[in-house]
C-alpha cells in the first residue's frame, strides 16, 4: 500500500461526520411530516447505497443530503455504489465543518475539500455571482431559476441536462422527496443546494455539478417550490467538474462504507424519473 493511500485512509478513519439527531432527517419522518402513506424504505434494507439510483441501464437520481444527483444510464452498480459513497461522506463532513454556515458557500467549500481527498480529481471549479428579483426573474420559484440555468450551462451535454431536470421536475413533485430534501436546503432567509450528474467519460467515472446558495431578503420556507414574487436575493452558483482516481477510490471503499454505516440519520433518498 502506498503511502499517499495510507494517508487517505487515515483521513477518512478520522474523519467527523455530522452529528444527526436519530430521526431528524429519517424517510419516515419525512413522510409523516408531508401526510404520505408511502413506504419508508430503510437502508438497512437496501443494503447498498448505489441502489438508491436503481438498476443499471437506466437513467437514476437520489436526494443525498443537499444535492440532487443523477445518474445516467451506462453507470454500472459498482458506479453508482461508488458516487453514492462518496457524496454521502463528503456531505456529512462538510456539514459538520460548516456548522451554522451550512447554507453559504463555506458548506460547499468544505464538500469539494472532502471531495478532493476521496478519489476525486478537479478539472473545473468556477464561482459566479447573480441577483434575483422575484418581480422581474421569469421565475416562479427556485427550482424554476436553476432549471433555466442548467439549461443554459455549457457545462453540461443535451443529455445531462435532460436528466438533471427531470429529476428536479420529479422531486419537486413528490411531498414525501420534497420534504426529505428540504430538511437539508432550507434555512429561513438562507438556502442552498446542488444538482450533480454522474456519468462516465472515456471509460473513467466522472461527477459534473453546479451548486446554489441564496441568500434572500425575507424568509422561504421551501427552496423549490416556494413562490418567489416578493423575493430578493443574492445567488452564488460554482460550476465544478471531477474525475475519478478509480484505483484510490477502490481503495477506499470499503473504511468510508464502514465510517458512513455507522452515522445516524438518513441522507439518502431515490428519486423516481
Amino acid at each position: 500500500m502506498s503511502d499517499e493511500i495510507t494517508a487517505l485512509l487515515a483521513y477518512v478513519d478520522s474523519a467527523t461526520l455530522a452529528p444527526i439527531e436519530p430521526g431528524l432527517h429519517s424517510r419516515a419522518a419525512c413522510l409523516t411530516a408531508a401526510g404520505s402513506q408511502e413506504s419508508a424504505v430503510a437502508f438497512s434494507e437496501v443494503g447498498d447505497r448505489g441502489k438508491y439510483f436503481g438498476e443499471p441501464g437506466n437513467d437514476g437520481a437520489a436526494a443525498i443530503g443537499g444535492t440532487l444527483v443523477s445518474v445516467l444510464a451506462k453507470l454500472t452498480g459498482q458506479n453508482r455504489t461508488d458516487v453514492a459513497n462518496s457524496l454521502e461522506f463528503a456531505s456529512r463532513v462538510a456539514a459538520k465543518e460548516a456548522g451554522p454556515d451550512d447554507h453559504t458557500a463555506k458548506y460547499w467549500e468544505e464538500f469539494k475539500k472532502s471531495l478532493f481527498q476521496i478519489g476525486w480529481l478537479k478539472q473545473k471549479d468556477e464561482w459566479s455571482k447573480d441577483f434575483v428579483d422575484g418581480q422581474t426573474s421569469g421565475s416562479e420559484n427556485f427550482s424554476d431559476y436553476v432549471i433555466t440555468n442548467v439549461r443554459n450551462d455549457p457545462l453540461y451535454s443535451e443529455a445531462e441536462k435532460s436528466i438533471v431536470i427531470r429529476a428536479m421536475e420529479s422531486l419537486r413533485s413528490q411531498a414525501a422527496k420534497r420534504a426529505f430534501f428540504r430538511r437539508f436546503t432550507a434555512g429561513g432567509s438562507k438556502g442552498s443546494y446542488g444538482v450533480n450528474v454522474a456519468t462516465v467519460n472515456n471509460g473513467a467515472l466522472a461527477l459534473r455539478f453546479s451548486v446554489f446558495t441564496f441568500n434572500c431578503n425575507a424568509a422561504v420556507d421551501d427552496y423549490l417550490i416556494f413562490n418567489i414574487k416578493h423575493i430578493k436575493a443574492d445567488v452564488q452558483k460554482d460550476n465544478v467538474d471531477v474525475a475519478a482516481n478509480q484505483r484510490t477510490i477502490d481503495s477506499l471503499r470499503s473504511k468510508i462504507e464502514e465510517k458512513l454505516d455507522k452515522a445516524a440519520g438518513d441522507y439518502i433518498d431515490g428519486v423516481d424519473i
